[in-house]
């Protein structure tokens, strides 16, 4: 462009009288632009011609997600606060959960009653890993992190179990029900089967669940304060082959039971004394272990107290255990205010043989 100069004001002509020369557009320097402003419209304000899929929708729906994520985060921190601070309100919030669910036997819906007792065993899940301080994982090795990742899925699927059993059985019947539980037994097998080759693991439970941190708590400050045990960081020996074939029959029992029970039908004795088998043989072994830890004591006494559950399981139950024990509910019954409780049992008793997680899970 020409520069354009001007002392005065000609009548009739369109110039105008400039004292500065205008410079170049073409020599403009750019316009200032701040960063933040700029990554921000790159990252969620796409331009009309950006090739990648979702466009601004798909940045304000990845927005919101990792807002959500933040949220969550910042619950579960003040959460994680409130736990140490005051370990008496977390024991209170699981026992009123779990007596609502006992409280509500025979007046609402069985899938109501799981869902109470299986938050009550979640916030307990929850609780004792947040007192016990397993939040996090950043100060162990891999190896260990990763069985710790494995015993944490298989303690929640021994949370959900049932109530995932009672949800298939109301939507899709008897036939989805069975699927799930096939599919549930098939991946605690899978975990159980890691824990015993990778990690040496034998006597694999509960894992504590129901064992609240062993403590006290002091009278004027009101911390908890952990009593670790003398045996419990000790580390896990390599087991030998026969408490590892002891440890196998007892994973596979589900699943071998499962099997025979479709082929053979739940009225046969042939899946039965295959499961009891199984468990009497595993039981036998593992009580050769040497120097068991705590957790293995505590399982091993477990495994033994499930035996009795083989009274309540079918054909045995149909076939003994019901024509002696409803006699014997009906006449304890009579009995002021133990009444109260039998009659709770025997309403009940029918829907929990229907359970395959309550009468056959392991």
């Amino acid at each position: 462009m020409d520069e354009i100069r001007g002392d005065t004001f000609a009548e009739g002509s369109s110039t105008l009288p400039i004292d500065k020369t205008l410079p170049s557009l073409e020599h403009q320097p750019p316009r200032p632009t701040s960063p933040t402003l700029c990554s921000t419209e790159h990252n969620f304000l796409e331009s009309p011609t950006d090739p990648s899929p979702g466009g601004i929708a798909a940045q304000l729906r990845r927005f919101c997600s990792y807002s959500r994520t933040m949220q969550a985060s910042h619950l579960m921190e003040r959460y994680t606060a409130l736990v140490k601070e005051d370990p008496h309100m977390y024991r209170a919030a699981e026992s009123l959960l779990s007596t609502l669910s006992y409280l509500a036997t025979n007046r609402v819906p069985i899938e109501i009653i799981e869902l109470l007792y299986m938050s009550s065993n979640l916030l307990r899940y929850v609780n004792d890993r947040i007192l016990s301080g397993k939040g996090g994982s950043s100060d162990r090795d891999e190896l260990e992190a990763d069985r710790d990742r494995l015993e944490q899925m298989l303690q929640v699927l021994q949370c959900v179990e049932v109530f995932v059993e009672l949800s298939a059985r109301r939507l899709g019947g008897s036939p989805l029900k069975w699927l799930v539980v096939a599919a549930l037994a098939a991946v605690k097998i899978s975990i159980r089967l890691c824990l015993i080759y990778q990690h040496n693991r034998i006597l694999i439970g509960s894992f504590g669940m129901n064992d609240a941190p062993k403590g006290w708590v002091g009278p004027r400050s009101g911390i908890f304060f952990k009593q670790s045990h003398p045996n419990s960081n000790i580390p896990y020996h390599i087991p030998n082959k026969d408490l590892v074939l002891a440890e196998l029959c007892y994973t596979l029992r589900p699943i071998i039971h499962l099997t025979a029970l479709g082929l053979f039908k739940s009225k046969s004795w042939i899946p039965f004394t295959l499961a009891l088998g199984l468990d009497v043989f595993s039981l036998k072994s593992l009580q050769k272990i040497q120097h068991p830890t705590d957790r293995q004591t505590n399982e091993l006494s477990r495994r033994k107290l499930a035996l009795l559950l083989y009274l309540f399981r079918s054909p045995f139950y149909n076939q003994i255990t019901e024509h002696r024990l409803t006699p014997f509910l009906d006449y304890v019954s009579r009995i002021p205010i133990v009444g109260l409780f039998t009659d709770g049992i025997t309403d009940y008793l029918p829907d929990w043989q229907k359970i395959y997680s309550y009468v056959w899970g392991s």
